[in-house]
């Protein structure tokens, strides 16, 4: 198992990436069908698991010029489910950040898909980055972070023990 998976990673679990590859191939000989998706990558799959499951009686063909899928930006990600710390308070992006780290950690679940939730550690690097910090928090708590915290240094270094910790 990777340290920590994302949706994307997810999705591509070998039973998933062996039933997709058959859908592909399924559907590649084919002359008409209902829906083209273009790009396997994670909005790509997304999109072609959503209108099965919305439409199944739609034919769709997969369209992915590499080999594998994922062979672009979703399998050379980083890993991880944006939070919606960083966003403004209400934004689109903030929502979606929210709502889809909770539906990606259900998805998980229901799939009985292995994760990690290691978190993420933002540090104030000096004195002056505290209230960038303690702001970054406080936007957080508008947007409903789930599991945002202030660490104390105590916390930080059981989290963390290279951290080093100079003020808090």
């Amino acid at each position: 198992m990777k340290r920590a998976l994302s949706l994307g990673a997810a999705l591509f679990s070998r039973s998933s990436t062996a039933a997709l590859r058959r859908v592909t191939v399924l559907h590649l000989h084919r002359d008409v069908c209902d829906v083209a998706v273009v790009g396997g990558g994670i909005v790509g799959l997304a999109t072609a698991r959503e209108l099965t499951l919305r439409h199944p009686n739609l034919t769709f063909t997969l369209l992915e010029k590499e080999r594998e899928l994922a062979r672009h930006q979703s399998g050379r990600n980083s890993g991880v489910i944006h939070s919606g710390v960083y966003y403004t308070p209400g934004s689109l992006k903030a929502r979606l950040c929210v709502s889809g780290a909770a539906l990606a950690y259900d998805y998980f679940d229901k799939k009985n898909i292995p994760y990690k939730k290691c978190g993420k550690l933002i540090v104030a690097v000096d004195r002056e980055e505290v209230p960038r910090l303690k702001a970054l928090y406080e936007r957080g708590q508008k947007n409903n972070v789930k599991d945002l915290k202030l660490l104390s240094a105590r916390e930080i270094r059981e989290r963390e023990p290279y951290c080093r910790v100079k003020c808090v």
